[in-house]
């Protein structure tokens, strides 16, 4: 599975860059990029749950200050967090 997994990966990052770059990100569909995210989030989530607390395998170059403050938000304001509530678990998985 995990194989499986690195391929549909790597498919799509091309994919989405492809889309980005011909500034086509405005068509994509909110509900498919949701379901991306939901996805990573939950796998990211499952695997903290199995093994602790790790760092977030993104590179410094992967996303800018910005892309991530976007994300964040959307996510917090999703799930009707706000910033007090992140603090408390924040060190959830330590």
């Amino acid at each position: 599975m995990t194989a499986e997994l690195t391929s549909l990966v790597s498919r799509l990052g091309e994919v989405t860059a492809e889309i980005a770059a011909q500034d086509g990100a405005a068509a994509v569909a909110d509900e498919e990029i949701a379901e991306l995210l939901y996805a990573a989030a939950r796998l990211f989530s499952a695997k903290t749950d199995r093994v602790g607390k790790i760092a977030w395998p993104v590179r410094e170059d992967a996303l800018t200050a910005t892309e991530t403050v976007v994300l964040v938000t959307a996510l917090l304001d999703a799930a009707d967090v706000n910033l007090f509530d992140m603090a408390i678990w924040y060190r959830r998985a330590e």
